[in-house]
């Protein structure tokens, strides 16, 4: 990783330095036995512990644990993993990867998994400062290169100055030859229609010279879809509760087990895309509001093209219209076990209108397919 300037060192990585405190602190925390509990590895706790302890930097922490983790995770609840687009890749220039976001963690992590399988240098992740709790995840993030997103200020002036913040970092590494992953909007998609947040564009074109920030940048957009959506009766719950416009108060310890949920929950099949980078001579020199809109266009409109849609797609939407009309793209059976995961999740919710919840819980699914117009 790149030596940045002091004025990040509140919301950058961890340097090789700072890593073997970091280990020993993870080898220490309580929550290592849990998490090997999900592996079946319990019994080898002392081993691991020690493993952890040994490693001295970011690059042996992610190709020697990591990597193997990503790979188990991969093997225990993805059916099958594919991807494409490895040739948008830009070795050994900058990249800012703008992704679909449908799980806190996976995918990221999925995304640096097809990274490193393919000899490419992981990327910095954007880190939610409401997800940095507890010490254990504070640590496992900061040693993976993941930097400090500020979620929530107290007034527009502390926004705006955390913005500026976080653009001149994103900024930084791109323009010194690094990637940087972060979603194309703040928070997960819930409602099912991955839009990028036009704010985005506007936080990362701050400076003066927006083209030369563009250039650096090199904005290539990544579509990531699940045949079984990580915590979509969690999201439609979140949902459930916020209808009246209130802003949803998450309890303490949600986002923990949002996260743990993702990661551990069965996928069925995953798929990734890495787009085409942005055409920018399609773009004028001085770039305005109404270019950058136009580029948020574009970046949806790639990540709708390169969605892998499933069939649990297609199904969601003949339930939620109460149609055939996608008839040819599943068969009976996902239909049913789409049925019954749906239900059981409206029983397990103890809401009140449950036909409120199951649209929610259904255009969770449908979303991609009316945002990609027509059948893949």
């Amino acid at each position: 990783m790149i030596q940045l300037p002091e004025r990040f060192d509140d919301i950058r990585p961890y340097y090789d330095s700072e890593v073997p405190a970091a280990m020993q602190r993870i080898a220490d925390d309580p929550l290592l036995l849990y998490a090997l509990k999900f592996f079946g590895q319990e019994d080898r706790l002392a081993e691991i512990q020690g493993m952890i302890r040994s490693i001295r930097t970011t690059d042996e922490l992610q190709t020697g644990l990591m990597l193997p983790i990503c790979r188990m995770l991969v093997s225990r609840t993805i059916d099958l993993f594919s991807y494409d687009g490895v040739e948008n890749v830009s070795p050994g220039r900058g990249q800012l990867f703008v992704s679909n976001h449908r799980d806190i963690v996976m995918d990221a992590y999925l995304l640096q998994l097809v990274m490193l399988e393919n000899g490419f240098p992981s990327s910095h992740i954007t880190f939610g400062s409401n997800l940095m709790d507890p010490q254990f995840v504070v640590d496992v993030g900061l040693s993976n290169k993941m930097f400090k997103t500020v979620r929530k200020t107290s007034n527009f002036q502390s926004f705006l100055e955390s913005s500026i913040h976080l653009s001149d970092y994103i900024n930084y590494v791109t323009a010194h030859g690094e990637s940087v992953w972060i979603a194309q909007r703040n928070g997960r998609t819930k409602d099912g229609f991955d839009k990028t947040e036009p704010g985005l564009l506007r936080m990362l074109l701050l400076g003066a010279d927006k083209r030369k920030s563009l250039e650096d940048l090199n904005i290539t957009p990544v579509a990531v879809s699940y045949q079984w959506e990580p915590c979509d009766s969690l999201k439609a719950l979140e949902l459930y509760r916020s209808r009246g416009g209130e802003p949803y108060v998450k309890k303490k310890g949600e986002d923990l087990n949002s996260i743990i949920t993702g990661v551990t929950s069965p996928k069925g099949n995953v798929h990734i895309s890495i787009c085409p980078p942005l055409g920018l001579d399609s773009y004028p020199e001085r770039i305005s509001r109404t270019d950058m809109s136009a580029m948020v266009r574009e970046i949806d409109g790639k990540i709708f093209s390169h969605y892998r849609l499933w069939d649990t797609n297609y199904a969601a939407l003949d339930i939620l219209n109460g149609t055939d009309n996608y008839r040819d793209f599943y068969s009976g059976d996902v239909r049913k076990a789409f049925t019954e995961r749906m239900e059981q999740a409206i029983g397990a919710s103890g809401v009140d209108d449950k036909d409120a919840f199951r649209e929610l819980f259904l255009k969770i699914y449908a979303g991609p397919v009316i945002s990609a117009g027509s059948p893949q």
